[in-house]
């Protein structure tokens, strides 16, 4: 299935980003209670610096949004199939969905 082996691509650049140690400087909003987080981290000796930090919190998390993004992925893939089919699928509802999952 094309879907799969496309997000199976970008799932994988991050292992092997992350192998060789490229970096990208992104600048972020976090809110304050995060940044406590990660000011405690520091303070505990759990990082060496803020950077640091964030980063231990997004590989600690990554694995959770990789496994929401397979779901996504895979319920992407399957309407593409039955718009091939010749079905018509009506937009425009995904953001509500997704909003009473994620507040559920």
């Amino acid at each position: 299935m094309q879907c799969n082996r496309k997000l199976l691509g970008i799932l994988g650049k991050y292992s092997i980003l992350g192998a060789i140690g490229m970096s990208v400087t992104v600048s972020i909003k976090v809110k304050k209670n995060v940044l406590e987080l990660v000011d405690k981290m520091v303070k505990y000796g759990l990082a060496r610096s803020r950077n640091q930090a964030l980063n231990i919190l997004i590989e600690k998390g990554l694995e959770s949004i990789k496994d929401e993004i397979r779901y996504w992925d895979e319920i992407y893939c399957k309407s593409e199939e039955l718009v091939k089919k010749g079905f018509k699928l009506s937009h425009g509802g995904l953001n509500k969905i997704l909003e009473e999952v994620r507040s559920s």
